[in-house]
């Protein structure tokens, strides 16, 4: 058995480690803790400031016998990070501290685009605001991506306001994800991806079905952090 710890992001109920489980079972053992301080009010202010919370967090999994740790949520490796240089750094800072290495879910994001053969990406993040959403934007293309869409649901009217998007505390349905996805690629036909953002949304169980009828790769922030950590474990990805 590997073992497998999971930073998870604050506030939320991170499905990672029963996902891997489901596709596992015997393979690999999962531990988790939730990254701190109570409280964290999820500003960009205090995403740059957690770096210390990150190191201390994967510590203490390293303690309980981890061999890789796994952090999710994509933007404290580009908020702190800054850029894809400083969002590597990051993971390379964080591992040589704990001893094991630490894969990023940001830079596994990164990673995954940097396998592709262009650099035209539409990109669906359905459930940013707009403040998040000119964030990763802007980190995109000053990486050097050109943009040819980025859509959320509000933008789709998939859900009529960011209030509506947060009151589902990101329980969203497949089907609304999906619908988003197909809209964001139908609005940049010379892509050549289709990122996913954010850990809200999960596609390990369809995401391999639609990018067959989309016809092109989907970088799915799930995914990518999923096929990283398991890859170094040793243990083939599942999906």
């Amino acid at each position: 058995m590997r073992r497998l710890g999971i930073i998870a992001a604050p506030g939320w109920f991170e499905p990672s480690g029963a996902e891997i489980l489901e596709r596992h079972a015997g393979e690999i053992a999962v531990t988790q803790t939730i990254l701190g301080p109570p409280g964290f009010d999820w500003s960009f202010a205090s995403i740059e400031q957690s770096e210390s919370e990150l190191l201390n967090a994967a510590r203490l999994l390293v303690e309980a016998g981890s061999e890789v740790v796994a952090q999710v949520g994509p933007a404290f490796a580009w908020v702190i990070g800054g850029s894809v240089a400083g969002a590597r750094s990051l993971s390379q800072r964080l591992s040589a501290e704990c001893g094991v290495p630490v894969v990023l879910q940001g830079t596994a994001v990164l990673d995954a685009l940097a396998g592709l053969s262009g650099r035209r990406l539409a990109v669906a993040c359905p459930y940013y605001s707009a403040d998040w959403k000119q964030r990763f934007d802007q980190f995109l293309r000053d990486s050097g991506y050109r943009i040819d869409a980025f859509q959320t649901f509000v933008e789709q009217g998939i859900f009529p306001d960011q209030a509506a998007v947060a009151a589902r505390q990101y329980d969203f349905r497949p089907a609304d994800v999906k619908d988003s996805i197909r809209r964001t690629r139908a609005a940049a036909p010379q892509a050549d991806a289709v990122v996913i953002g954010g850990s809200g949304v999960r596609t390990l169980n369809w995401i391999a079905e639609l990018e067959r009828e989309l016809g092109l790769p989907l970088i799915a922030a799930d995914r990518c952090l999923y096929r990283a950590a398991v890859t170094l474990l040793g243990v083939t990805p599942a999906a």
